[in-house]
């Protein structure tokens, strides 16, 4: 017997809405983090690595269209994937003026496997405009913001 699911979860979601499972790509877009770069701190958060808590197959070094073709190859390839999230994983992924975040964002744009967009970021890293931008993007993909909340005690955020 099948138990039932008092709740949606994402992955049933995506099968619902696509016709079948869909891949998020964790990406590495050279942004920052205000803990990092002096803008509030410097040698990051406790919980968080050198790498920012990036996917392994992530690199930085190369650009996000070769990180996104690279892995789309790879998952059509080894899993017969058909559809992808393109997910702004590594660091603070709003941490940019708003022009240069659709810069980035935008490189999404030319692969037509592409459903969703998934940021990652911080509640503090994002404004009206930077909301905007990224609510532009709706009307052509699924869309998320993921915010990482650490702790909800101001005593704890400055302890980590």
């Amino acid at each position: 017997m099948t138990a039932i699911k008092l709740y949606n979860d994402y992955n049933s979601y995506l099968r619902s809405r696509y016709g079948c499972k869909v891949y998020r790509i964790g990406l590495d877009a050279g942004f920052s983090c205000p803990n990092r770069d002096g803008t509030i701190g410097r040698g990051g958060c406790i919980y968080c690595g050198p790498d920012g808590s990036r996917a392994a197959y992530a690199d930085p070094e190369i650009s996000v269209e070769e990180q996104l073709s690279a892995r789309i190859n790879h998952l059509k390839k080894t899993c017969g994937a058909r559809f992808f999230i393109a997910y702004f994983q590594a660091f603070t992924n709003t941490h940019a003026p708003a022009i240069r975040l659709k810069e980035i964002y935008d490189k999404i744009l030319n692969f037509k496997d592409i459903v969703g967009i998934s940021i990652g970021t911080r509640p503090d890293s994002v404004d009206d405009e930077k909301l905007s931008l990224i609510a532009s993007y709706m009307d052509r993909y699924d869309t998320w913001i993921e915010y990482g909340l650490q702790s909800i005690h101001d005593r704890t955020l400055s302890y980590i």
